[in-house]
């Protein structure tokens, strides 16, 4: 599988990620990029199956009214195909399914569940906004299984609640960017590439020589600049200061301590959350529509349970 897309979004732009996996991606990423394959991949590269558009909404009917939206991997604004094979999820195809279950009267509350490292910052906080607005018109709960770190965390933060198992992780409110600086391995192969190019800053980030000073102080009030929004957005959803956000200093906190930080409501395993969320709805079910969504309502104790780890985000730290 070609790595240049993947590049292209992890490469010189401020992410919202949690450290461990950038790391993983790095690594992954340095094992397969040569000088052919740096530019962008182009779809029809893609097999047909992959660019075709993903067709209705991803979220779940569990019965009584609640439905549950997962939010898995590595997020990004759009996937242009690769979600279907590298586990990442697309800000643009969340959103469309977060608004279908605003305007579909059959949803009364809406389930967040997560289990994500983060991601991109590019859409991010639209997307955050756009679930903290509809606040009030319906009931969202986050629920966390097993983590919603950097990007994961500020979308859970636009929830009415946060539910965290004990072992269940949030946090790792920071931006980070990354730059490779190949010019050394280039010289010692003998290859020296020359950029041609107008325009002081076109050369800015190039791989093939190292980040010159004033390229690097770009970036880093880029980094600055999605900081200061991610501080404000969490710190407006959750009812905190500027400054207790900050003072978390991009750590993570599991159970009880994410609890006494502010950064979630209450700690339980996602299936009794999710029982919780379904029981808090059974007394308002219109008359005549329960019989055909219990059985739903109790297969939905293991949807939460049984998904898969897609994300590979880290456990134990």
């Amino acid at each position: 599988m070609k790595k240049a897309y993947l590049a292209e979004l992890i490469f010189n732009t401020p992410l919202a990620i949690h450290g461990s996996k950038l790391e993983i991606i790095l690594n992954v990423l340095q094992a397969h990029l040569n000088i052919a394959e740096i530019g962008a991949m182009e779809d029809d590269e893609l097999p047909a199956s992959l660019n075709a558009a993903k067709s209705g909404p991803a979220f779940q009917d569990v019965g009584h009214g609640v439905a549950v939206l997962p939010i898995y991997g590595s997020l990004t604004h759009r996937t242009r195909g690769l979600d279907a094979m590298s586990g990442i999820q697309s800000y643009k195809q969340l959103s469309a399914d977060f608004h279908a279950m605003v305007n579909d009267g059959s949803v009364r509350h809406i389930v967040l569940d997560l289990n994500t490292p983060g991601g991109s910052v590019n859409g991010l906080f639209d997307l955050a906004d756009e679930i903290s607005s509809a606040r009030g018109i319906k009931p969202i709960s986050a629920i966390v299984d097993e983590s919603a770190y950097s990007a994961g965390y500020a979308i859970a933060s636009a929830a009415d609640e946060i539910i965290v198992p004990r072992m269940g992780g949030v946090g790792s409110i920071g931006v980070i960017a990354a730059h490779v600086d190949r010019s050394a391995m280039l010289a010692n192969s003998g290859i020296k590439v020359t950029p041609i190019y107008a325009g002081a800053r076109k050369a800015d980030g190039l791989p093939d020589s190292p980040l010159t000073d004033e390229a690097l102080s770009r970036l880093q009030a880029e980094v600055d600049r999605a900081y200061e929004l991610f501080v404000e957005t969490v710190a407006k959803n959750r009812g905190m200061t500027a400054a207790a956000v900050r003072a978390t200093e991009a750590d993570t906190y599991r159970g009880d301590d994410a609890i006494r930080i502010g950064l979630a409501d209450k700690v339980m395993t996602a299936k009794d959350a999710l029982r919780d969320i379904i029981a808090r709805n059974v007394n308002t079910q219109p008359q005549g529509k329960a019989g055909g969504r219990v059985q739903r309502a109790a297969q939905a104790m293991q949807i939460i349970g049984a998904q898969q780890n897609p994300s590979g985000s880290p456990r134990g730290v």
